[in-house]
């Protein structure tokens, strides 16, 4: 590819040419005595904004953010005196239409997120991006009620708190007469205690970071999700992250009053549960697509490796959009399909989910995939188990290797409902929200909603 270059002005002792090529932008200085000094590269997955600004001499004036090291992004603008106006236009315009597209967002800060951080850190370190990268943008506390929202005045919506309003947003979206028309994505920002959504996005390294979180929001393009289908007792509702009973979701809704420890009160909350020889007994019955973990696992590596990890949908069924999302395997409150397996178990651990992260370094999911149609599933039981096993799992969520565990059961299932046994008072967690102690059966519907993402898929599990 030749090229696109433009000149613009230096001192007395330089020369300075912009070119952009093969999606790098090249800021070469050469010194009159024939001395280049070391180019300036800019890659176009970090370009803000290219604009001529004329309020005083022609400048070119480029945004953009710059990595320092592995983990941190920069925000840097750079100014150049122009030549020739005409050239620079043309340069510009040709550089904006191969590495951005303005974006219209509604913004929903939640003022508590984040121990109430969360709008200090839009204010201080997200806004300052999106204004280098020209977005419109309208902010919100989430006041205005999802489900009666003009999508189409948006291109996207985004959430700057943690899980939690993700899935109010979510289950706004899908509560709408016309859920299933909308594609409008969403777009996240980091500021919750958990941010599992952000993780399965920018992996362990840049899940926290908000300033990779608002570039993913720029320059990603939609990503389609599964979301699951939640019916207990009358109510129904939506998940995309995850179902729980037993020992996490004892660490997780257990220490609420312990988020100032963050990551820590997950491990206190883990020590009082073992301790206390808590059994968490049910029944759980489910529509078993594979339960052959190195099946499951060389699924999901070529799925992954290819060049998107959404499935196909190979299903000759059309979802009647008329009808809205129906649930084909019914609700909590019917029978049980006879081709459903029901397991009645005691154990440590029942959870299953949609996204491989839950939160910084807890890749409890590492097979799951975006858009599969299935949930992946695991069970620990109690049967011939030491409290110091089930404590090595929980540490090996930190790289997925508790797969490998002969005492970890993980299944790609369809649709499941669990039924809790023994005890009237306990914890479920949907999405990491506390739900009322009773039966509950979920469902997967594939590709309800998009998600902004400028790779296409989750960040790589490496299992």
């Amino acid at each position: 590819m030749i090229p696109l270059q433009v000149k613009v002005k230096s001192d007395g002792n330089n020369t300075t040419s912009l070119s952009f090529s093969d999606d790098v932008l090249l800021l070469e200085q050469k010194k009159n005595s024939g001395v280049t000094n070391k180019p300036i590269k800019i890659s176009a997955r970090y370009i803000l904004s290219v604009y001529l600004d004329k309020s005083k001499e022609v400048r070119i004036i480029i945004k953009a953010l710059i990595p320092q090291g592995k983990l941190i992004l920069k925000l840097d603008t750079f100014s150049f005196e122009v030549i020739d106006e005409e050239a620079a236009t043309l340069w510009i315009k040709a550089i904006n239409d191969a590495v951005y597209k303005a974006k219209h967002l509604k913004i929903f800060v939640n003022p508590f997120g984040g121990a109430g951080k969360a709008e200090n850190d839009f204010n201080q370190s997200v806004m300052p991006i999106f204004d280098a990268a020209g977005l419109t943008e309208y902010s919100d506390h989430a006041k205005e009620i999802i489900k009666d929202l003009d999508l189409k005045a948006y291109d996207a919506i985004v959430t700057v708190s943690g899980d939690g309003i993700i899935h109010e947003v979510i289950n706004g979206l899908l509560s709408r007469d016309d859920a299933l028309e909308i594609d409008t994505p969403i777009g996240v920002i980091p500021s919750g205690s958990g941010n599992g959504l952000s993780f399965c996005l920018l992996g362990n390294d840049h899940g926290n970071s908000v300033s990779h979180a608002a570039l993913n929001i720029i320059k990603g393009v939609p990503m389609k999700i599964d979301v699951c289908s939640v019916t207990q007792g009358d109510e129904r509702y939506y998940s995309f992250m995850s179902l729980n009973y037993g020992i996490i979701a004892d660490c997780d809704l257990s220490t609420e009053h312990l988020r100032f420890m963050k990551d820590f009160r997950f491990v206190i909350g883990a020590l009082q549960a073992l301790l206390a020889n808590r059994k968490y007994s049910c029944e759980i019955a489910m529509k078993i697509v594979e339960d052959n973990i190195d099946n499951i696992r060389q699924e999901y590596n070529k799925i992954y490796n290819s060049s998107s990890s959404h499935v196909e949908d190979k299903s000759n069924e059309v979802e009647d959009k008329s009808k809205g999302i129906v649930d084909k395997y019914g609700s909590v409150n019917d029978p049980i399909p006879s081709d459903w397996t029901v397991l009645n178990d005691d154990g440590y651990i029942f959870i299953a989910g949609k996204v491989p992260w839950l939160s910084r370094s807890q890749i409890v999911f590492p097979c799951a995939l975006p858009s599969d149609g299935l949930l992946d599933l695991m069970i620990v039981n109690w049967d011939k188990i030491s409290k110091l096993k089930v404590a090595n799992i929980l540490a090996s969520f930190e790289q997925g290797a508790h797969i490998n565990m002969k005492e970890v059961k993980y299944y790609k299932v369809a649709a499941l409902r669990l039924t809790p046994k023994n005890k009237d008072t306990g914890y479920i967690s949907i999405d990491g929200e506390k739900v009322p102690f009773k039966p509950f059966q979920v469902e997967v519907h594939p590709k309800l909603i998009n998600v902004l993402n400028i790779d296409g898929k989750y960040a790589p599990t490496n299992v």
